[in-house]
């Protein structure tokens, strides 16, 4: 069965505040328009496949934060895993959203991340997270 996917151009023209060409990309009521700063971050995110960003990202003028859902929308678009990096000052939260791979069961995926990436590299974390 085929899924509903975005294209590029179309989430490329929701962040500049454009129509997208296909129904279903966006929506009026998500905040997708990246300002000035938002842009540098989302253009430097589009070269490294994951986003960093301070604290959630969230405009209060825009109710929401474009940024974030930019991203992910894009992510949608190529089929990859989306990738945040939240900075605070007290640490970082990094959120993997396995959505946009449109899996039926992500166990596998989420349990080769837990194994390879965080019990292999940060083993202090894992017993952290334990107490």
């Amino acid at each position: 069965q085929k899924v509903f996917r975005p294209t590029l151009d179309d989430v490329e023209r929701i962040s500049l505040g454009k129509g997208a060409r296909k129904r279903g990309t966006g929506s009026r009521y998500v905040p997708h328009r990246l300002n000035r700063d938002e842009r540098q971050l989302y253009d430097q995110a589009k070269k490294k496949n994951y986003l960093i960003v301070k604290g959630t990202a969230y405009r209060r003028e825009r109710k929401g934060s474009p940024l974030c859902n930019t991203f992910r929308q894009r992510c949608d678009a190529l089929e990859q895993i989306c990738v945040i990096i939240e900075k605070y000052g007290f640490g970082d939260r990094i959120k993997i959203d396995f959505s946009t791979l449109r899996l039926r069961d992500d166990r596998a995926h989420v349990s080769r991340i837990w194994n390879n990436l965080l019990i292999a590299n940060y083993p202090d974390l894992i017993e952290n997270a334990k107490d």
